[in-house]
């Protein structure tokens, strides 16, 4: 492990020269080496050269799992960016997402942030003179299990800074501020060149196959696309066309009433005191489950929010287990016709 230094970023929007950053040297064998606290400033006039791992705050970033079908690396991004348009609450083309490869089984870790203040915190920690390596969330950044993951990290430097970081991180190349990537372009192109020798004998002989692959997705795309033209994007041709053929089939074109959707929609208009406050949701089967950060103010009267439930045709129950954990789902047919009169 190389040295370097870890930080506990505050809110983004709350970020200025002079906000005192809270932080861990790690040395090579893993461990603290030096913790405390120093504004941006200071800490950009001494770390020098030093890898930079900014950790964001619990509520800057959120983290889900999700299962992709199998894509070409090129394809990936695309894949789970139409995977994450239903949970966003933002359009997509105003997040920074980032990813893991797939695994076997297409399971993919996925987080994203607004672009804008990740941008804005970018240029500003560059400012100061912070070689920044990765913005990490937090919840990438802790140990497995770790009991309290919605609180910040702060001093003393326990085990919940030592944890083993992601390979990947929301500093992407398209956000990062010209003054920090000029140390590393002459690097950039060189080894771009080495590379681009090297690839270029492979590549020969894999573009004649691959024309003939590509040409025959492109059909198969294309077939799709005019058979169902309200697919926005063509992951996995036969899958999406029997998806789609199913739904027509069972639902005449329309979504059931039990779809992420519409389901997220009518859970909006009784859960209102759950508004700017959900860090995490998760829908499977009917299903959609809320985790809302500390803070929010939970209903004064709970049997009156369960009848506001029932008039939007809704169960909605609070998790006896987790804390801040509300599910929702729709009643079964049995359910909804005993409750009428």
């Amino acid at each position: 492990m190389r040295q370097h230094l870890r930080l506990a970023l505050p809110p983004l929007s709350a970020l200025t020269l002079d906000t005192s950053i809270t932080f861990v040297q790690v040395d090579r064998e893993g461990s603290a080496a030096r913790a405390g606290q120093m504004s941006v400033a200071e800490l950009g006039a001494q770390t020098g050269s030093v890898s930079v791992y900014a950790i964001l705050h619990p509520d800057d970033a959120i983290v889900a799992g999700i299962k992709v079908p199998p894509v070409s690396k090129q394809r990936l991004d695309a894949a789970v960016a139409a995977s994450i348009e239903p949970m966003s609450l933002s359009e997509i083309n105003e997040l920074c997402i980032a990813h893991s490869s797939r695994a076997a089984d297409g399971a993919v870790t996925v987080a994203w942030t607004a672009r804008k203040p990740l941008e804005a915190a970018w240029a500003l920690l560059a400012q100061a003179g912070l070689n920044i390596a990765a913005f990490i969330p937090q919840a990438l950044a802790l140990p497995s299990g770790d009991p309290r993951p919605s609180e910040p990290l702060a001093l003393p430097a326990g085990p919940r800074w030592l944890a083993p970081l992601p390979g990947w991180s929301l500093a992407r190349d398209d956000l990062r501020p010209a003054s920090a990537s000029g140390r590393w372009r002459r690097a950039i192109y060189w080894s771009a060149a080495a590379a681009a020798v090297w690839v270029i004998g492979l590549s020969w002989h894999a573009a004649q196959l691959a024309n003939q692959v590509e040409t025959l997705q492109q059909d198969m795309q294309a077939s799709v696309l005019t058979a169902f033209p309200k697919i926005p994007v063509v992951i996995d041709p036969l899958r999406q066309a029997q998806t789609q053929r199913d739904a027509l089939r069972l639902a005449g074109g329309a979504a059931a009433d039990d779809d992420f959707m519409p389901l997220a929609l009518a859970a909006a208009q009784v859960l209102v005191f759950a508004q700017s406050h959900v860090h995490s949701m998760r829908y499977e089967k009917g299903l959609l489950s809320l985790t809302l950060a500390e803070g929010y103010v939970p209903p004064a009267n709970e049997a009156a929010l369960a009848q506001s439930a029932s008039a939007h045709q809704l169960l909605l129950q609070k998790d006896q287990t987790q804390p801040h954990v509300w599910h929702v789902r729709r009643p079964a047919p049995a359910q909804t016709h005993a409750g009428r009169p």
